[in-house]
């Protein structure tokens, strides 16, 4: 079934019948099958990109932003995203790539705080109004501004310096991305129960901005006259945000790191075996709270575990993930925990021969 989002969008799809259209961010891949050949897709989460791009791959992209077109959109759909910031850096974009007094559209729920759009879309646009309110969604449009300034995604990076035991690592981030502004401490506790040695390919699962992996990264780079990653030592780095991947990928190089940057819906796209699986596994999809994707993927590690391999993550501590650890990976223990969170390793057994 369609999101109410979406249904409101089809409510109105008398304004997106004509001229070059993009829809940011929707939240299912359906709404398009309604929408005609005229509109397309630019997905910054890949999970609903990849189910767009199957059903017709011409349409959609996946990326961090969108690169001046040779013929400006006539107007643009944007889906609310959960942080503010987030919304003003794709509206920054889609001032440079609709043309102007062509018209951004921007569609959310009541709990999305959707009200507070109006304020950015004045940012960017000459004239906002309300077009639609209906199954708890608002629908705003404004007309885009002449002689917007030319987008640049690196003008809304940030860079942080983190410190902790003893290891001093670069971070950095962007709007949406997590851990831009500060160390979480979830990842902290996390990131201090970790093994002081740890060998071989190791996944940080949900990455963000590359917080697990550049500490890993730079622990281990510290023991080298040339400030490199030993040999022994092989990073993964997988999200689902295109933004994510691209701090990541960053946060790497910053750190004079190696490693591989992959956009995965879940491990779909990891690829081999490894010898530790590190997480703070999301638990948010747009505004709702959803664990579905840290069990699906807990239900999925253990084929990407070598033999002994572990898989430690952190989650809130009200949240038991104990048994999913022992059902699906193996032996489980909790390595530590505070009253907000709680860090478990689980061990892949061996296999038994006969």
């Amino acid at each position: 079934m369609l999101s109410s989002e979406s249904q409101v969008v089809l409510r109105n799809q008398e304004y997106f019948q004509s001229g070059n259209v993009i829809v940011v961010n929707p939240n299912d891949a359906e709404v398009f099958n309604e929408l005609g050949s005229n509109v397309s897709g630019f997905h910054q989460f890949y999970d609903i990109y990849e189910q767009a791009y199957a059903a017709d791959f011409t349409r959609h992209e996946f990326n961090t932003h969108l690169a001046q077109p040779d013929n400006l959109y006539d107007s643009a759909i944007v889906y609310m995203p959960k942080v503010k910031a987030h919304l003003s850096m794709i509206l920054a974009n889609l001032a440079s790539v609709v043309r102007p007094q062509g018209q951004i559209f921007i569609v959310g729920h009541n709990k999305s705080g959707i009200k507070s759009c109006v304020k950015h879309l004045e940012q960017v646009c000459d004239t906002v109004n309300k077009v639609d309110s209906a199954k708890h969604c608002g629908l705003f449009v404004g007309s885009v501004k002449a002689n917007a300034k030319t987008f640049v995604l690196d003008d809304f990076i940030t860079t942080k310096t983190y410190q902790l035991n003893s290891v001093t690592w670069q971070v950095v981030g962007l709007p949406s991305v997590f851990s831009q502004d500060a160390l979480d401490p979830g990842t902290e506790l996390l990131i201090s129960s970790l093994p002081s040695e740890l060998k071989g390919n190791i996944l940080d699962f949900a990455c963000g901005a590359g917080v697990i992996a550049g500490y890993i990264g730079a622990k281990h780079a510290q023991r080298t006259e040339q400030g490199e990653t030993q040999s022994w030592l092989h990073l993964v780095l997988s999200d689902i945000n295109a933004l994510s991947l691209y701090c990541a990928q960053r946060t790497l190089h910053l750190n004079n790191l190696q490693g591989d940057v992959i956009a995965s819906n879940g491990l779909t796209n990891v690829e081999g075996k490894f010898s530790h699986i590190i997480t703070n596994p999301p638990f948010h999809t747009g505004v709702n709270t959803d664990y579905s994707i840290a069990y699906g993927f807990l239900a999925q590690a253990a084929e990407h575990l070598l033999e002994q391999g572990q898989l430690t993550l952190v989650a809130n501590s009200f949240l038991n993930y104990a048994d999913n650890l022992e059902e699906h990976v193996g032996p489980c223990h909790k390595l530590t925990n505070t009253n907000k969170f709680a860090v478990y390793s689980a061990t892949k057994a061996r296999k038994k021969h006969s």
